[in-house]
């Protein structure tokens, strides 16, 4: 196993043992092409936005930004980090991204920062309907943490 595999690993275990002390969640955006949820952990807010690749796409052309779509995946998912105290964007963590599937699959990457939209982003695969877990690592400085929430495809 992989040195950030198992990091990744014993930080998702810390995740699920002290979430319902460190997590507070809500949805955002009823009816919007773009889930968002916000999950508070360890003084960092973490903003997770989901959207399809087409509905992406337009809001690309909208701003008049080109980017690329990564072929075989369905997704973006974006990520915002904010200090809690500053409310200012973190823009130089390391953040890696485990998305599980409905049967147990994961896709694990790392996100790259966009400075435009001051967030790190990445595509990935929900090809099938059902609930989806989106899990994130985030390292800033001395700053470590653990989020995750999850998603359904309807």
């Amino acid at each position: 196993m992989k040195r950030c595999d198992l990091y990744f690993l014993i930080s998702l275990l810390g995740l699920f043992v002290f979430t319902s002390t460190s997590i507070a969640q809500h949805g955002h955006g009823a009816g919007s092409k773009m889930e968002t949820r916000e999950v508070l952990v360890e003084g960092m807010k973490v903003i997770f936005q989901i959207m399809s690749n087409s509905e992406h796409k337009k809001m690309l052309k909208e701003m008049k930004m080109k980017e690329d779509i990564e072929p075989g995946t369905t997704h973006n998912i974006t990520l915002t980090l904010k200090d809690e105290k500053t409310q200012k964007e973190v823009a130089n963590a390391e953040v890696q991204m485990k998305v599980v599937d409905p049967k147990g699959k994961d896709q694990i990457k790392s996100l790259k920062y966009e400075g435009e939209m001051k967030s790190y982003d990445a595509y990935f695969n929900l090809p099938t309907k059902g609930k989806y877990q989106v899990l994130v690592l985030f390292k800033s400085g001395e700053k470590k943490g653990t989020a995750g929430i999850y998603y359904e495809v309807k």
